[in-house]
């Protein structure tokens, strides 16, 4: 038996499966439309893979969560992000595949 399941954006972060309490994936659309309007960065415990499923998406990446990179996502290329990030969407379009551990702990900042 193949389970499907049809990618439907209904809010910014959605759990569409989980395994076992080992990994899940989600279905993300970056609710900002410009590095402007976002006003945190987050960081993670663990690695999480970003895959773009359609739409534009740009990831803002940081190390010391002060120097913020764009990263402007192409279809085909997973991103594997281990640093502090957030994303937009310009068109708010975006749509992105997350995969991740389920008790991920996160951490927040304030971009300045």
């Amino acid at each position: 038996m193949v389970e499907t399941i049809k990618i439907e954006v209904l809010e910014r972060w959605r759990v569409v499966y989980k395994e076992d309490e080992k990994w899940q994936c989600g279905i993300y659309s970056p609710e900002f439309s410009s590095k402007e309007e976002v006003s945190y960065l987050e960081r993670h415990n663990a690695p999480e893979l970003f895959l773009l499923i359609r739409g534009e998406v740009v990831l803002l990446l940081s190390k010391d969560g002060k120097e913020v990179e764009e990263v402007r996502m192409k279809p085909g290329i997973i991103y594997i992000v281990e640093e502090w990030h957030n994303a937009y969407s310009p068109k708010r379009d975006g749509v992105v595949l997350v995969i991740e551990r389920p008790d991920i702990k996160t951490e927040y900042i304030r971009l300045s």
